[in-house]
């Protein structure tokens, strides 16, 4: 049958309208920087952001100056947006060792602060030495905005039990500019190595953290997640090539980006938004559980964990769906945002996998939070956990479309108006 011209002229301007109304929302996420932001985390260069590798040091770096960029905050306690976490350590709490004029100090009496992971040797002459009876907050904050690196070197003996944890009360919660050096010794240095703890880096992981301050509901917290880690074998124990893991998660880290650039240039949002970057999700959700542990549950109003959204391979075009979408109303509340859009998020199918359990919200859902994954494909997609997942196989028209309705589908809890519950 020959479909009425009249009819057919309605739907395409239903079509018409649903994309220029998302498009009208959130005209600052474009398909051009999410594909430049996927593209470089599914790199060759970063093979795969396997733990406790150099490459996943470097795609912290590169998270961690996206936030700064967009002028998030590190949350109250941190000095800047990375957050260590040791799932196996052995007491190994140090990032760097130093000598001084030839002989190793005591870890306690010294503080380096940086805003890269990159661990290089450096030497004296890398530092431009500041020498002080005593620190002040004042001259502290004065050359923590430094343009070029800092030594200050607090002339005193250190004794056994003696620590610099005081000094820790004024160190400014900004990041510095450069890179600061505190050191208390009683001998002025002549030469200094700042060698970098292999032990350390064998053991430590990092979550990256950025937040932004709501306005009248401050205390009340929006959590974006995703974890930015991949693996550098497949299931049966192949290592042959490069896994890439531009879906599984370069695609879910993309997004998290991309929000936090949105909300942060809308400026409207009345409740704090947490943007969190997870460690170690492939080796047992270990980044999201620690996380967790420290928030305050109560505080959480909900956990949007984003997972594998550069393929269509579960619902097809323009839909995400919502893992353990009946333990809240969470979906309803989405879809009320989406509905002026004429969107839908889709039915979550019968889940063999357990997706709800190994994705990133479960350890917050499992402290009363409510939190889901929001995923347009799953482990049925061909190249999950292969070495064919790069970003050649991305859908970046369709993955920004998705970016955006997240950001559209989660407004009402941004303002305030929606509190999700779990049922």
């Amino acid at each position: 049958m020959v479909p009425d011209k009249k009819f057919c002229i309605l739907i395409l301007s239903l079509l018409v309208f649903s994309s220029s109304f998302l498009q009208a929302q959130t005209d600052t996420i474009c398909e051009k920087d999410v594909r430049d932001i996927l593209t470089f985390l599914a790199s060759d260069k970063l093979r795969g952001r396997v733990n406790y590798s150099k490459e996943q040091w470097d795609a912290a770096d590169f998270i961690a100056k996206k936030f700064e960029a967009d002028g998030l905050l590190p949350l109250p306690g941190f000095h800047y947006y990375f957050q260590p976490f040791a799932p196996q350590s052995k007491g190994t709490e140090f990032k760097n060792d130093l000598k001084w004029n030839g002989r190793k100090l005591s870890h306690q009496s010294y503080m380096h602060f940086s805003t890269s992971l990159s661990s290089k040797k450096k030497v004296l002459t890398n530092f431009r030495v500041i020498r002080m009876d005593s620190l002040t907050d004042s001259i502290l904050v004065y050359h923590w905005m430094d343009t070029t690196n800092v030594l200050i070197w607090l002339k005193k003996s250190f004794n056994a039990g003696d620590t610099l944890i005081p000094i820790s009360v004024i160190i400014p919660h900004v990041s510095p500019n450069n890179e600061v050096l505190i050191v208390a010794g009683p001998d002025e240095p002549k030469n200094m190595e700042l060698i970098p703890n292999r032990s350390f880096s064998d053991e430590v992981l990092y979550n990256i953290v950025g937040m932004l301050p709501g306005k009248s509901k401050a205390d009340e917290t929006i959590v974006f997640s995703a974890h930015y880690d991949h693996i550098d074998s497949d299931p049966s124990g192949n290592t042959f090539g490069i896994f890439n893991g531009a879906n599984d998660n370069a695609s879910g880290t993309t997004a998290v980006l991309e929000l936090a650039r949105y909300f942060s240039m809308k400026k409207d949002n009345e409740r704090t938004i947490i943007f969190c970057l997870f460690a170690a999700e492939e080796l047992g959700l270990l980044g999201s559980e620690r996380f967790a542990m420290q928030v305050n549950p109560e505080n959480i109003k909900a956990v949007i964990n984003i997972e594998m959204i550069g393929k269509t391979t579960a619902v097809g075009k323009e839909k995400f769906f919502i893992t353990g979408s009946r333990l809240s109303d969470l979906r309803n509340i989405m879809n009320r945002n989406l509905d002026r859009a004429n969107l839908k998020t889709a039915p979550e199918k019968p889940d063999p996998g357990n997706l709800f359990q190994r994705s990133d919200n479960y350890p917050f859902y499992q402290r009363g939070i409510v939190a889901h994954s929001i995923m347009c494909s799953d482990d049925n997609d061909p190249c999950y956990h292969q070495n064919c997942d790069t970003a050649e196989g991305i859908d970046f028209t369709n993955m920004t479309f998705i970016v955006k309705a997240i950001a559209k589908a989660c407004e009402t809890l941004i303002s305030g108006e929606d509190t999700p519950k779990k049922l």
